[in-house]
């Protein structure tokens, strides 16, 4: 007998009664193409890093989509080694229901461990994986921490330094 399917990053927000709108697209996995796919700039979007720890743990990552993952300082906030750090395969996000290009910080993976980079509380209204790469959750971003209430926040990431006028 086969085990149900786990739950989706949109079901699962759908049962903890959070606001968010779901937009369908095109399939696409960078967060460049996402922002062209929905008419919304990098800096509005939240992507997710997943990767495996020991004991395979899933260890979901959300920083802004236009900066760049700090690899030691998640893994300090994890509470792992940074060679523990191993990218989540197809088979690994499927446990969790989603598929590889349209990760979320929102999992049914009771047991995953989620690091929010400590800039994403205050980016307003946001753009995220959805679990699928043919969609993006729209919600705000208080509201998507609010979601997982276990997760750490810490400086997991370096912002691009602004142009100059």
């Amino acid at each position: 007998m086969n085990a149900p399917a786990p739950m989706t990053p949109p079901e699962v927000l759908t049962a903890l009664g959070a606001s968010f709108r779901l937009h369908e697209h095109p399939e696409v996995t960078s967060p460049p193409e996402v922002c062209a796919a929905l008419g919304v700039p990098l800096e509005r979007t939240v992507k997710t890093l997943a990767f495996v720890t020991p004991g395979d743990r899933l260890l979901l990552a959300a920083v802004p989509g236009h900066a760049r993952l700090r690899y030691g300082a998640l893994a300090r906030a994890a509470g792992v080694r940074r060679n523990d750090l191993s990218p989540a395969d197809a088979g690994r996000l499927a446990r969790a229901g989603m598929r590889p290009g349209g990760v979320c910080p929102v999992s049914a993976d009771r047991a995953a461990v989620v690091v929010f980079d400590a800039t994403v509380g205050g980016l307003g209204r946001v753009h995220c994986g959805s679990g699928r790469p043919d969609s993006s959750i729209e919600i705000e971003a208080a509201e998507l921490l609010a979601a997982v209430p276990a997760a750490a926040t810490a400086p997991i990431a370096d912002l691009p330094a602004t142009a100059p006028a």
